[in-house]
């Protein structure tokens, strides 16, 4: 939560909530210093109807100083936590937290004095603070600052666009989840779901990093909406409805496969954790789930007409409506044949394994286990069989086909792959008697 990150932390500085006068002359201070070591630097959106701020988000991308060097100045980039101290010591951090990588960190600044005094107008916040908090005990304030230093200009934009008013990417994102898709920090996703029950990572098939693009695509207008904040909470969440993939169901308490937003306590039931935790933490977040939703449900807006589509129809549909707008099709198949070849393999291992008997010598059963291994899945045919007919047209193992080969040349493998085991055995005997004559000798 905004302003909280050095609570953790033992004499941890004061950093109350900041009035909108003081955050934004904050930020332009901070940005002003910024701009002596970075090209870029930028901070996203603000959410609309804001009272307070808990912390102040910076972004900034490529070192002036390598970009534009002065004469006599060296142009090498620097390390991310170099450049993280150079950043501490223009914006005057007094405590500072650095992430593993080094390239983002939550600074501690002082608390302007000339600002001071606004504090008092700050008012009870959203997250807490207010004008107690601002005077505790006459403690020295602090304002965080988390800055993130980005690798190129194009991913500073996405984040930008990413975190742009607030909460809004994360209804957004509730909304389009169910269809397939996902926006995380880098681009927006095609999830396979075959895939995604197992490995989530190889299940993201990547669509766009263009906002524009994305935006288009889920029937959402760009112009007017991306330069300022909101006027208010409802305008928000009036654009976050012009999503094309948005609608309301009928019902609340509906258990079916179909599409459409639920909201209110049944809605709340059926969140996940991400969600949940968003509820607890996001305020704006919260004011959808449990307000507008239902109250879009009472005034009959969005409600999907007609035959209801299934959760797995509409998916399927996106998924299509993507392959035709980003190309994807191709990638799409082709990750979720290898994902179900791997599958297939690890299935056909299993099965192998479960056809051995259990109640042989332990050492005989891993030498078969073995051997079958080697002759039905990696093609060995130093074991002297050659069976056929293992996989079908489309590259997928014959279970009855592996299991009749099994059946029928149990004994004959065992006695292979045993034999081969006890002359494996002898000739590291061998090699060790060897080498024990030569150290004598030598």
């Amino acid at each position: 939560m905004g302003g909280s990150a050095f609570s953790s932390l033992p004499n941890a500085p004061y950093t109350p909530r900041m009035p909108p006068e003081v955050y934004r002359q904050v930020v332009s201070a901070c940005g002003a210093a910024l701009r002596d070591l970075f090209v870029c630097v930028a901070t996203p959106i603000e959410a609309p109807a804001k009272r307070d701020y808990g912390d102040i988000d910076m972004l900034v991308a490529l070192e002036r100083r390598v970009l534009f060097p002065r004469a006599h100045e060296d142009a090498t980039p620097r390390q991310p936590r170099e450049l993280m101290s150079s950043i501490q010591s223009v914006l005057g951090a007094e405590y500072a937290l650095i992430g593993p990588s080094g390239c983002s960190a939550n600074l501690a600044i002082p608390w302007p004095s000339d600002l001071d005094k606004q504090a008092e107008d700050i008012g009870t916040g959203s997250g807490g603070g207010g004008v107690e908090d601002s005077h505790r005990g006459g403690e020295k304030k602090y304002i965080q600052v988390d800055i993130r230093v980005c690798p190129d200009v194009n991913n500073l934009c996405w984040i930008l666009y990413r975190h742009a008013h607030g909460d809004l990417w994360n209804i957004i994102g509730s909304t389009i989840r169910p269809y397939g898709l996902t926006v995380d920090e880098e681009a927006l996703w095609l999830r396979i779901p075959e895939v995604e029950k197992f490995d989530r990572k190889k299940a993201k098939v990547l669509l766009s990093q263009d906002p524009a693009e994305i935006l288009h695509f889920l029937g959402m207008k760009v112009h007017g909406y991306w330069d300022a904040p909101f006027e208010s909470v409802d305008a928000l969440f009036e654009y976050a409805t012009s999503c094309r993939l948005f609608c309301v169901k009928e019902t609340p308490g509906d258990d079916g496969d179909d599409v459409g937003m639920i909201g209110g306590e049944e809605g709340r039931k059926k969140l996940k954790s991400n969600d949940r935790r968003r509820m607890a933490q996001r305020s704006i977040f919260r004011s959808w789930v449990n307000e507008y939703i239902p109250n879009l449900r009472a005034q009959n807006r969005f409600i999907r007409k007609g035959k209801a589509t299934s959760l797995q129809e509409a998916r399927a549909a996106v998924r299509d409506e993507a392959f035709a707008r980003f190309f994807v099709g191709p990638e799409y198949r082709a990750r979720l044949r290898e994902f179900q070849l791997e599958r297939d393999s690890a299935q056909m291992k299993s099965l192998i394994k479960e056809l051995i008997p259990t109640d042989m010598d332990p050492q005989r059963r891993a030498c078969l286990v073995s051997g079958m291994l080697k002759i039905l899945m990696g093609d060995d045919r130093s074991f002297g069989f050659i069976p056929s007919g293992l996989k079908n047209q489309e590259g997928f193992y014959d279970k009855e086909v592996v299991r009749k080969f099994i059946q029928d040349n149990m004994a004959e493998v065992a006695k292979v792959a045993w034999d081969k085991q006890l002359e494996r055995a002898r000739a590291s005997m061998q090699r060790k008697a060897l080498a024990r004559a030569a150290g004598e000798r030598g």
